[in-house]
């Protein structure tokens, strides 16, 4: 059996082994919040890996929860922007200019 501390581990790790929807992570009573961030955290970061994978045309057809996912970390209370430094890298790995600043 894996431990709490184990199980957000790995899910954080490869969260679409455990969680069909981004909002499954919020739903689950095991997780704290700061898990729960990470898991979503690592999800968004492997939906825009996908994202970018589909405009190269080198993905298999798998569904991208981009959205869904940033959707789950507002709900959860995050008000990082993904579109900050932090945010989408482009398939030419440039990052999105901030127009405010």
């Amino acid at each position: 059996m894996i431990s709490a501390v184990g199980f957000a581990a790995e899910a954080k790790a490869n969260p679409t082994r455990f969680y069909r929807r981004p909002i499954e992570v919020l739903r689950d009573r095991r997780l704290n919040r700061g898990e729960k961030l990470a898991i979503l955290e690592a999800w968004e970061l492997e939906a825009r890996e996908l994202a970018v994978a589909s405009e190269e045309n080198m993905t298999g057809g798998e569904p991208s929860l981009l959205q869904e996912v940033v959707q789950a970390r507002v709900e959860l209370g995050d008000v990082t922007d993904p579109e900050d430094a932090g945010g989408a890298p482009t398939k030419h790995g440039v990052r999105k200019a901030n127009p405010a600043g």
